[in-house]
């Protein structure tokens, strides 16, 4: 980020700041989590040090001295490890992991979300004795051998500026063999022994001799081989292999820097030298793509909204009056401009799923090293889209499902090889959209739900359910409140508090999850969520002289039925048999429509009155604006002006006995 000439109101700076903060420390942990220890690829570990680097300088420039404090140290392990002064270790990624946590509350603090200033005296201690791993007991990194070549030369170099560099050179470290061809068309070979990177080296280097010139290898590796030249304008302006190449002024623009600042940083001289490039690149950035407040969005959501109601109100009353060809005519294309507003608008607020995505890679690494497991996470679908609000009240249900997976699901290591399985386990999750809704799976390849234990627990808590009864049934004890199988409760899991939130809050969501599981291979947990939660389509009914709405996701078919097709069963309750199934009938209304809904995986026959229509219709809130009404998930108005409320499918399908409306 740029600072303007004058700061003015710092607080639109600060706002700014704490996005692209929350953007760069994402990046970072994705980066640290995804990274070979034993072979980090070095374009991620400039990226990491680039987000580092910014963080640091703009923390700095609006004063917020304890993130550039710490980021600063970060800065320097960081290129401690770019540099390969030291290979890197679990320990350092450990130590960086916590550091982002840190610099996230730090965030939090100054953005005003977190009462009390955290305090990173710990955590900045941990990274300056990473820093110091691999020193002498002086304190200084051991020295490397190199050898230098310079050449072939266009013209001999000047006397002094030879015996300059040599002099710098020496005050670095120990200059060894030396072969010195200072003509035209000769080499200049030596062997250099400092502690020093080989960047390092080389900024001196360039101060005499053109950085094409210059070859630098590990002392007793192969001579050096000369290098092609490439033009300035066909390097990438962030290319990592660019950063160890000078200019004079730039070397020079660094000592001062440093010697000014008394810290090691970013060559200041080389960011001079690309500002016109990155100012380049923001004004294109800017050009086609802007920050808006998420208030500002869900207001133009609402306002959707309202042009909705009052579409379908103007389209409702024009039906009244026939023969008007032109009216007609407008109405069809203001009702084809809504529906397109509605789909752009809506689209504003679609974001990708792997905003939840990327906090389950840390998850699974942490949870597998606390109980000892290898766990493997296999990522998919990430780029799929769902509404912003869906994507914060999703979040907690995946996140227990996954802990789910790791503590319940996946074996110990020894366990998996006793069952002739590989010692690490996989846990995959993938999102997909079908139709109008976002479909996630979490599956696991570990023990799979163990049916007898199930049946067991559900006979000591009163659960009726007979030994021969489907999979698909004894699975669903597991989302009763209380229910567990585990034999001991921990820290993780055990208490039977989870699986029947979960499903609680799923729907809620107007969505539903669903159990899948086989002995010994492994567990899939499905749920299935709307795309937005704002604007639905919907079956509007008739019952008892009211207008209610159906989720048309929810409908399967409709038919009218005769009173004989209803069975009574013994016990209560009526039956309709639909092709090879009998479904429990619910009578909502005194009328002979049956609508065929599903949720939850179960089926129902709902009894109304008549059928009006299948329209779209703006979901709000009963619970905001009233109180929550079990069998309600919300409320909508009409065309005529009237209050429509929307069926909860999931509490009709599985109320016990028989509901009603009237």
């Amino acid at each position: 980020m740029n600072a303007p000439a004058a700061l003015g109101d710092a607080s639109a700076f600060h706002a700014i700041f704490f996005e692209e903060a929350d953007e760069h420390l994402a990046s970072i942990e994705g980066i640290l989590l995804r990274l070979d220890v034993a072979a980090p690829d070095a374009e991620d570990m400039n990226a990491i040090f680039r987000a580092a680097h910014s963080i640091k300088g703009t923390s700095g420039m609006l004063g917020f001295s304890e993130i550039a404090s710490l980021t600063h140290v970060l800065e320097n392990l960081l290129d401690l490890l770019r540099k390969l002064e030291r290979p890197l270790s679990r320990r350092d990624v450990d130590g960086m992991l916590r550091a982002c946590d840190l610099v996230k509350l730090q965030v939090a603090f100054r953005r005003g979300t977190l009462d009390q200033a955290p305090d990173g005296s710990a955590e900045e201690a941990e990274l300056r004795l990473l820093c110091d791993l691999g020193r002498d007991a002086s304190g200084a990194a051991p020295e490397r051998q190199y050898a230098v070549c310079l050449g072939p030369l266009s013209a001999p170099i000047d006397a002094a500026e030879l015996e300059l560099m040599l002099a710098g050179l020496e005050d670095m470290g120990r200059i060894g063999q030396r072969e010195i061809r200072n003509d035209a068309g000769g080499e200049i070979r030596f062997e250099v022994a400092l502690a020093g990177a080989a960047d390092e080296l080389r900024s001196v280097l360039a101060l005499v001799v053109a950085s094409e010139l210059i070859r630098i290898e590990p002392a007793g590796a192969a001579a050096p081989q000369p290098e092609p030249a490439m033009p300035a304008a066909s390097v990438p302006a962030e290319d990592p292999a660019v950063d160890m190449f000078f200019t004079p002024a730039a070397w020079r623009g660094r000592r001062a820097s440093d010697a000014a600042n008394g810290v090691q940083g970013e060559d200041e001289g080389r960011h001079g030298r690309r500002e016109s490039d990155r100012q380049t690149a923001a004004a294109q950035s800017d050009a086609v793509s802007i920050r808006v407040s998420v208030e500002k969005i869900d207001r133009l959501v609402n306002l959707v909204g309202e042009l909705v109601i009052t579409e379908a109100m103007l389209q409702q009353r024009g039906g009244a009056r026939e023969g008007n060809a032109a009216a007609s005519a407008g109405l069809a294309d203001l009702a084809r401009h809504t529906r397109n507003l509605q789909e752009a608008v809506m689209s504003i607020r679609m974001v990708p799923i792997s905003a939840v995505f990327t906090r389950f890679p840390r998850l699974v690494r942490e949870l597998s090293q606390r109980l000892g497991k290898e766990v493997e996470l296999k990522v998919s679908g990430e780029t799929t889209e769902l509404d912003r609000g869906l994507i914060e009240k999703i979040t907690d249900p995946l996140t227990h499902l996954v802990r789910n997976a790791i503590d319940h699901g996946l074996e110990t290591p020894a366990a998996r090889l006793a069952a002739g399985k590989p010692a690490g386990g996989r846990i995959s999750l993938s999102a997909t959209q079908r139709g109008g809704n976002i479909v996630i799976e979490i599956r696991d390849d570990g023990r799979g739900l163990d049916r007898e234990r199930i049946l067991a627990r559900a006979a000591e808590r009163g659960i009726a359910l007979a030994a021969e009864a489907p999979d698909h049934e004894v699975w669903q004890c597991i989302f009763e409140p209380g229910f567990s199988t585990a034999e001991s409760v921990t820290d993780v899991s055990g208490r039977g508090v989870g699986m029947d939130v979960v499903r609680r809050n799923i729907q809620q969501l107007r969505g539903h999850v669903a159990l899948d599981s086989q002995a010994g291979q492994g567990t899939t947990v499905t749920v299935s969520v709307p795309l937005t939660l704002a604007i639905i389509e919907a079956m509007t009914v008739g019952i008892g002289g009211e207008t209610y709405a159906l989720p048309l996701a929810s409908v399967i078919e409709s038919r009218r039925v005769s009173p004989d097709e209803i069975r009574s069963v013994a016990g209560g309750g009526h039956t309709l048999r639909v092709r090879d199934d009998y479904l429990p009938v619910q009578k909502l209304g005194r009328g002979d429509i049956a609508v065929i809904v599903e949720a939850d995986g179960a089926k129902a026959a709902l009894m109304v009155d008549a059928l009006i229509g299948q329209q779209q219709i703006v979901v709000k809130s009963l619970e905001a604006n009233f109180r929550r009404v079990p069998g309600i998930a919300g409320a909508t108005i009409m065309g005529d002006g009237r209050v429509a409320l929307i069926l909860d499918m999931a509490h009709v399908v599985n109320q016990k006995g028989e509901a009603t409306c009237n």
